[in-house]
């Protein structure tokens, strides 16, 4: 694996399964060699659209992370509404993955301090102090909020900068930061770059 290649994220598609074919489609168009979903594949409201959510997902290699949508689905276990295998699957993601120097999650990393409530709680400046102590030179790509954002830590000073569609954002002086991707059901996802140390705002 070399470290030049492109990745690609996306979160929160909340069972729009065009939106994950959109978003798996630029990315083979960018040459993505990996590609990650953080959380809220599904929607706990519309669990009959989680098996052609999850399908696409298996189907193209697609590395995920659990978000609360699809905790509460694999949970209640809609009666004839999804399969018994879309619920294996969305029960078995992961809290956090890592790759490299990044960590991704739904919401927020500290699975082993806040548990399952780590999907639900929301990125503050207090909590992404925390996560600059605990992870300093690293990346955090996260889903849950819908609006693009990087939070970063330049010369000792918290930035919170909204991320726009085409805009490339070069992560070198940044770290460590955190990327919140969007939502993909309004069209949001990014294009990471580690050899670059750049991340790119998309709108499928």
């Amino acid at each position: 694996m070399t470290n030049s290649r492109s990745i690609g994220i996306m979160a929160d598609s909340h069972g729009m399964s065009d939106t994950i074919t959109g978003a798996v489609g630029l990315f083979r168009r960018e040459n993505c060699h990996l590609i990650y979903h953080l959380g809220d594949i599904c929607d706990s409201a519309y669990p009959e659209t989680a098996d052609s959510c999850t399908g696409i997902l298996l189907a193209n290699n697609v590395i995920a992370v659990k978000g609360n949508n699809d905790h509460a689905i694999s949970a209640n276990h809609p009666g004839g509404k999804i399969s018994k295998e879309t619920i294996v699957y969305l029960s078995a993601l992961p809290l956090v993955a890592e790759h490299g120097e990044a960590l991704l999650t739904h919401s927020l990393p500290f699975a082993e301090m806040l548990g399952l409530s780590c999907m639900i709680r929301e990125m503050g400046k207090n909590e992404a102090a925390l996560f600059f102590k605990k992870h300093p030179g690293k990346i955090l790509f996260r889903g849950h909020g819908h609006s693009p954002e990087i939070i970063s830590n330049e010369s000792g000073e918290m930035i919170f900068r909204s991320m726009f569609p085409g805009e490339k954002t070069e992560l070198v002086g940044r770290l460590p930061c955190i990327i919140t991707c969007g939502s993909l059901a309004a069209g949001y996802c990014m294009i990471w770059k580690p050899g670059e140390k750049s991340v790119k705002c998309c709108l499928i």
